[in-house]
């Protein structure tokens, strides 16, 4: 009888994410389908670890993996991100932002002067971007599922078919994005 009185209040006692009690953790994955021009998919995983400055607004660091089908490489993005919260409750829709560099390995389509190539030449910095929205759900107090929509773009020194040059282009994506978030108390 103890046992499921205190796992009805535990469900129902907290609904949100309390600022100054620690930080929000996501670790999401993401499937992206290419958009535009400069078009490529792939898949993503990311983990972000933010510090909530109220009980609406996190920001802080993050790091991912992407691995572009069209393009064939992979990029590991660092970069901050912030989210905000619209309500402090167990059901939160919410705006994300991550913006940063990358660091490109496993290059295999490189230098081919064809369409989804990319230069040989080493590239200057490596924007990232990716802006999104979504639902947060609460499964417990201190868990949580989160689903969002995102646009990733990555600049890279691409090849121009209308130029039959290598320029720096932004390759974009829309991506569905799905991943669980948790409160660490006490960082």
């Amino acid at each position: 009888m103890l046992v499921m009185l205190s796992t009805a209040t535990f469900g129902i006692a907290q609904t949100s994410f309390d600022s100054g009690e620690g930080c929000l953790n996501v670790v999401d994955v993401s499937y992206v389908q290419g958009i535009g021009e400069y078009d490529d998919g792939g898949v993503s995983v990311n983990y972000l670890h933010e510090t909530f400055i109220n009980e609406n607004f996190s920001i802080g660091p993050g790091i991912g993996y992407n691995h572009h089908e069209k393009y064939k490489f992979s990029a590991i993005p660092v970069y901050l991100s912030t989210h905000y919260f619209f309500f402090d409750r167990k059901f939160s829709p919410f705006v994300n932002l991550r913006v940063g560099g990358f660091t490109m390995f496993n290059r295999k389509n490189v230098g081919t002067n064809k369409k989804y190539s990319i230069s040989k030449e080493k590239q200057g910095f490596s924007l990232f971007v990716s802006p999104s929205i979504g639902m947060k759900m609460h499964i417990t107090p201190n868990i949580g599922i989160m689903a969002s929509i995102s646009e990733e773009a990555y600049l890279v020194k691409a090849f121009d078919t209308n130029n039959s040059n290598y320029k720096n282009k932004l390759i974009h994506g829309w991506g569905i994005n799905v991943g669980m978030c948790f409160q660490i108390k006490g960082w």
